[in-house]
């Protein structure tokens, strides 16, 4: 059976996600709830993904229940109040990334998880693509890590309107938005999960005229080596990443968030890699987490769930600790 979800926003992210859940035969939209003045996008949507019950009061929706889990794509400063409402009435929650804004909510979110036996996830596409394993496979073989360098930079479609002063929760630091929690933290899911959690980080941002870090450089230092990790929401530019030793190196090309190719380079020759963006040959990126979610819960693998939390936990810590390292 599917696992059942109810759909907290009507957002791009939702948008995206409803677009392909098609691909998606793990799991089914039973609920979709949203602000009143999105009701029109939400029945439009609800008509044409067959999802049988939408709601402008969550409230009512956690209280008719009929869904396993709660998936929230709110905007991400209200990531952990709508995690919690979901989580105190007894639901599994999937929770967008940035996972909160403090790892000190992220951790009491977790807490409440434990408390009412339920699962807590973040969605983040990267560590559940089909190219990531192969590169947590090779990553021994070009030995000891000497440099890394991730892109992830996009020019956001809302970025003119904040240009000429149209208010967006994008590039709004009361809302937690900008680089690093919006683009950045891709690059740093996908550091920690080959590199692990550096022994120190800094963040050198580029602001906006309100403050937001349009743009941005986070530096991780290992000791033996340094990882550069650049986002960008005001400009375009090349996405991918370089992770080197004396024995070789680690390419992806494209964004940390669909890693459309990746190969590793060794002993000076070139191996044929992965490709997850040929037409019809893989699922969308978004399915292989989803697919991985609903498994998780129907078989309550915790040790599946620990290792996502650990991770959700480090990166979270790594977000914090370069948002204050830039103050």
């Amino acid at each position: 059976m599917p696992l059942k979800l109810a759909i907290l926003s009507t957002s791009r992210i939702v948008d995206e996600f409803l677009q392909h859940i098609a691909e998606m035969p793990e799991v089914e939209a039973a609920a979709i709830s949203c602000r009143p003045q999105s009701a029109p996008k939400a029945k439009a949507w609800a008509e044409q993904y067959g999802i049988p019950a939408v709601y402008t009061d969550e409230g009512q929706m956690l209280a008719a229940g009929g869904f396993d889990a709660v998936y929230v794509g709110t905007a991400n400063h209200l990531h952990y109040a709508a995690a919690r409402r979901a989580l105190e009435a007894g639901y599994h929650v999937i929770l967008e990334k940035p996972f909160t804004t403090t790892l000190a909510e992220a951790q009491a979110l977790f807490e409440l998880a434990d408390q009412k036996g339920v699962f807590l996830l973040e969605a983040i596409t990267t560590p559940y693509l089909p190219a990531y394993r192969f590169l947590q496979q090779k990553i021994g073989e070009i030995g000891p890590v000497r440099g890394a360098m991730a892109s992830f930079c996009a020019r956001s479609a809302r970025y003119d309107d904040y240009l000429k002063g149209i208010w967006n929760t994008t590039f709004d630091p009361a809302c937690f938005g900008g680089a690093l929690n919006d683009m950045n933290v891709y690059n740093l899911h996908y550091l920690w999960g080959l590199l692990g959690s550096p022994l120190r980080c800094e963040y050198r941002p580029s602001r906006g005229h309100n403050g937001i870090d349009t743009a941005g450089l986070a530096l991780l230092d290992y000791g033996d080596f340094t990882a550069a990790c650049l986002a960008a929401k005001d400009s375009e530019g090349e996405k991918g990443c370089v992770i080197q030793g004396p024995g070789g190196y680690l390419v992806l090309h494209g964004g940390t968030n669909s890693l459309d190719e990746v190969y590793a380079c060794l002993g000076g020759i070139r191996g044929n890699g992965v490709r997850t963006d040929a037409p019809r040959a893989t699922r969308h990126r978004m399915a292989y987490e989803f697919a991985e979610f609903a498994r998780i819960i129907a078989q309550k693998d915790r040790d599946a769930e620990a290792q996502a939390r650990k991770r959700t936990l480090a990166v979270m810590a790594l977000l914090e600790a370069l948002h204050q390292s830039a103050r």
